[in-house]
């Protein structure tokens, strides 16, 4: 769900007030993009979950340290990356996604051969370094534009750029056998 820059100010302004209801408006808005970057980055569905609430509560709790300049969902975003870099550090898990979406109209071969090349890309994707993974899900999945994603990340802007590029180049070369 995306917030118009206007409302968000608003909404923004009412939760530093300490506005529950601003705080609830907040949660609906940013919780299900904030839970599928850290499902994607931590391969862990009751992880992720734990990241979100740790997230949240950390918003909460910095609620008065939010600067009105830059993008609020970018600082959401930020926070939820630490606490899923800290939560990789602790645990270190090898868990994989398992890929559950199933289209009605296709036949069980279709069916089987786009879940094997889902998690043929899934597998991929988790099996890139951290900084790599990070910005391809962010701007796959999250949609963010590469100044968003140089502030979630703290990297200069040429660098995702960089980090982008080289991700994408990694995975066509390693997709290719199983594409042809």
């Amino acid at each position: 769900m995306n917030v118009n820059p206007t409302s968000e100010q608003e909404l923004l302004r009412e939760f530093q007030g300490g506005s529950q209801q601003a705080f609830a408006a907040i949660y609906e808005a940013y919780s299900d993009g904030v839970f599928a970057y850290c499902l994607k980055i931590l391969a862990d569905r009751q992880l992720a979950e734990d990241v979100v609430q740790d997230t949240f509560i950390k918003v909460q709790e910095h609620a008065g340290s939010i600067e009105q300049r830059g993008s609020f969902r970018s600082w959401i975003f930020r926070i939820a990356r630490n606490e899923a870099l800290t939560h990789l550090r602790r645990t270190r898990n090898d868990g994989r996604l398992e890929d559950e979406s199933v289209w009605d109209e296709e036949t069980p071969h279709e069916t089987f051969v786009s879940a094997e090349r889902s998690e043929i890309v899934i597998r991929l994707l988790d099996s890139l370094k951290h900084e790599y993974r990070e910005v391809l899900v962010l701007l796959v999945y999250e949609n963010m534009s590469y100044a968003e994603i140089a502030a979630v990340t703290g990297a200069t802007e040429s660098s995702v750029k960089s980090r982008i590029f080289r991700a994408r180049r990694a995975m066509l070369e390693k997709l290719k056998p199983y594409f042809q």
